[in-house]
């Protein structure tokens, strides 16, 4: 009988111990999915950290800095929702709030931000269902050697100026322009600048947009915006439609180009390019009246938690790691050069945020006005700024056509 029972107590030991390791070396997989390509060895390293502190956590991590939107959205509708995943604030976010987890009641979780900042992940109910990364500002960047050595003193004010800041410039053999028209978004974000009414900020031009009270042909100066893209053409590299982000910041960095049109988030790519190289925001000229230039700044990107995640409590902690710990705090500060939207003392690395900081102390930015459009506006709004640049279709063609995606649901 004791010899009978033996084997059998062997082989219940052996599966035991078959299960404990199989237990052992399960993973939980947490998906997400960021819409950056700043800084992604830093962000690689923080999230091995974070694996290496929670055994047994797998992140996959798909980054989409080129067509976010459609990516994201395929995941969404083919039921692939991920754990963590961030948006663009104001109207694209709000299309994504029906899965968000709500923070509104996490007190202590929105202390750990500043008050404006969490303010922009509000939902049309004012509950707060994502969390603010960083403040992002936005305009004509300019490379200071090209600009200094083409005798272009002071910074233009009018489209005037900057268009003999370009001869300057083209004359010391350097193309004037480098903007990146491959890009939908780049054009879109471009295009802002003229749109805005000073006097009404984005939030007060958009509402006078949905009422009437402007068309976008009657926008004070958005019709100048044409004539920027014609000196774009004009001053810029022999196929500009080919011209990517990627080309148009390396161009910069390195003295090529004197001029795009970006946010402080490509710090961290011009770095990569040239780290010696001196830049600086130029407050766009979009008209003949030195008033009326702007800088734009705003929190742009907010995380949001998916509400229904198998791995909810997992989800909010890899979230708040890489906004508000130490290390997510230094990768906004030092990596990308931006300011956190998380409460910190680090000091701001990127030259590019530092220069605008100058600019929002003495209130000389305004919010943005794109991400205040109904969703997917950027693209459709985009592809028609291409075909202007391409001569197939007028200025008056584009107003017209636009004020057909101008739509809210």
């Amino acid at each position: 009988m004791k010899k009978r029972m033996l084997p059998i107590l062997i082989a219940l030991c052996l599966l035991l111990t078959l299960s404990a390791a199989a237990e052992a070396g399960k993973q939980t997989v947490l998906t997400v999915f960021d819409a950056h390509a700043y800084g992604l060895d830093e962000y690689a390293q923080m999230a091995a950290d974070f694996e290496a502190e929670n055994p047994g956590v797998k992140l996959e991590v798909q980054h989409a800095a080129t067509d976010s939107v459609t990516l994201l959205n395929a995941r969404v509708n083919g039921g692939t929702i991920p754990d963590v995943f961030d948006v663009q604030v104001g109207s694209s976010a709000l299309g994504y709030y029906e899965y968000a987890y709500d923070w509104s009641n996490d007190a202590d979780v929105l202390a750990l931000f500043y008050e404006d900042a969490v303010k922009t992940g509000k939902d049309a109910d004012g509950k707060i269902k994502s969390l603010p990364w960083t403040y992002e500002n936005m305009g004509l960047i300019y490379n200071k050697d090209v600009f200094e050595k083409a005798g272009v003193t002071e910074l233009p004010k009018t489209l005037g100026e900057l268009e003999t800041a370009c001869e300057k410039i083209k004359a010391i053999g350097v193309t004037p322009f480098a903007l990146a028209s491959k890009e939908t978004w780049v054009l879109n974000h471009a295009s802002t600048h003229f749109q805005l009414v000073k006097e009404l900020d984005a939030a007060g031009t958009v509402e006078a947009l949905k009422e009437g009270r402007y068309t976008f042909a009657t926008l004070p100066n958005f019709m100048n915006f044409f004539k920027f893209l014609d000196l774009s053409v004009k001053y810029g590299p022999a196929k500009p439609l080919e011209m990517d982000w990627e080309t148009c910041e390396n161009l910069l960095a390195n003295g090529q180009a004197a001029m795009i049109h970006m946010g402080d988030w490509c710090q961290a790519t011009l770095d990569t390019f040239n780290p010696d190289a001196r830049v600086g925001f130029m407050p766009f000229p979009v008209s003949d009246k030195p008033g009326d230039v702007n800088l734009l700044s705003n929190i742009s990107w907010t995380y949001i938690v998916n509400k229904d995640s198998n791995n909810l409590e997992l989800a909010k902690k890899y979230l708040l790691y890489i906004l508000t710990s130490p290390a997510g705090v230094k990768w906004a500060t030092e990596t990308v050069g931006a300011a956190a939207g998380a409460r910190n003392d680090l000091p701001i690395k990127g030259e590019l945020a530092n220069d605008a900081a100058t600019y929002i102390e003495k209130g000389e930015t305004n919010a943005w006005i794109h991400t205040l459009m109904p969703a997917g506006w950027g693209e459709n709004t985009g592809a028609l700024y291409q075909a202007y640049m391409l001569g197939e279709m007028s200025a008056e063609d584009v107003c017209m056509e636009m004020a057909n995606f101008f739509v809210y649901e």
